[in-house]
């Protein structure tokens, strides 16, 4: 592999995995949006989302400490 298929191919991952985290966050506020918003859904289903929602965030904070303190585990 030449410099630039390696480089395009590094530009490419970080695309795809930033988008991926984006998009992970992104769903995990959703969540926590749907569960207090003012809305007729039943109660027990907000209640799963708003769960749902911060155990998506408490996840993702521990798996960035995680990969912080040990590296990519492969």
């Amino acid at each position: 592999m030449t410099n630039l298929e390696v480089f395009l191919l590094i530009a490419v991952l970080l695309i795809l995995i930033g988008g991926g985290v984006i998009l992970y966050l992104a769903l995990a506020g959703l969540a926590i949006i749907y569960s207090m918003g003012a809305n007729e859904s039943p109660r027990g289903r907000r209640i799963f989302f708003g769960v749902l929602g911060v155990v998506m965030i408490v996840a993702f904070v521990c798996a960035s400490i995680y990969l912080h303190k040990y590296g990519w585990p492969l």
